[in-house]
């Protein structure tokens, strides 16, 4: 069994018990007690649970992710790993030659750049991150937004960066987001200033899309930014079980949460 399907189902027992032992997931799992130590391991850092003695809760939902308890871009790169991998190879589909897009801040993005490797696009990005990524045989044109840095985030905002959004005209751009509601539709940022660059890009995009691994289905942020209705396409990698799915979802796995 793959990680990430591991990590999915350990999530599952969680919502419908609020607390599972390591002993019940060794023996549901059927693997070893450090592999589970790991999967939790790992779910903590996402804030996603709690580890206590003997097992792990989950985190209380109504607790909102805010920049104070929001990780570091460094950290989050391996995290869904694959859930990533799998939303960006749909997102590249809709790429094509000669389109100007925005692309978002966040590790989600980075499963782009091979696939855009020797592709002729101009690219717009304020992801600092993602630009350390790129190989230097990169075809595209590149543009990097100013403004206020924030080193935690590799990204920068500000009223500088606003400006200089306003001087683009994009084809496209590929969003991420801190946490997705499906209720509401509201999608949401953990910071006003990284939720007010969003929506001035949502503004000067013919097309938008939005790009998110099944946590943030899970997550609340402290401010809203968009509706899913704004979005071209929702790219995911799973959907929740019982659900139906909304017609501008991409769903890129056919076993649903």
């Amino acid at each position: 069994m793959l990680t990430e399907e591991r990590l999915i189902r350990i999530m599952d027992q969680l919502r419908e018990k609020s607390f599972v032992s390591i002993k019940d997931l060794m023996e549901t799992l059927d693997v070893s007690r450090s592999s589970i130590m790991r999967d939790l391991q790992e779910l903590e850092e996402q804030h996603l649970i709690r580890r206590v003695r003997g097992g792990a809760s989950i985190v209380d939902t109504s607790t909102l992710l805010t920049r104070y308890n929001e990780p570091a871009v460094m950290f989050k790169e391996d995290t869904y790993k694959e859930a990533k991998k799998m939303i960006c190879q749909n997102a590249l589909k809709v790429i094509k030659d000669g389109d100007c897009i925005f692309v978002d801040s966040g590790t989600t993005p980075l499963g782009l750049i091979e696939g855009l490797r020797y592709r002729d696009i101009e690219m717009v990005t304020s992801n600092t991150y993602l630009l350390q990524k790129l190989p230097l045989d990169f075809k595209g044109q590149i543009y990097l937004l100013g403004g206020e840095f924030s080193k935690k985030y590799d990204t920068s905002y500000g009223s500088m960066t606003l400006d200089l959004i306003e001087h683009f005209h994009f084809d496209a751009c590929f969003m991420t987001a801190n946490g997705v509601d499906l209720e509401s539709q509201e999608v949401m940022a953990f910071d006003l200033n990284v939720a007010g660059i969003k929506k001035a890009v949502l503004k000067r995009s013919e097309k938008a899309y939005l790009m998110a691994d099944h946590s943030k289905l899970y997550t609340k942020g402290f401010c809203t930014w968009a509706n899913l209705s704004q979005f071209t396409n929702i790219f995911l990698d799973t959907f929740p079980q019982g659900k139906p799915v909304p017609q501008n979802f991409v769903v890129s796995e056919e076993n649903n949460l």
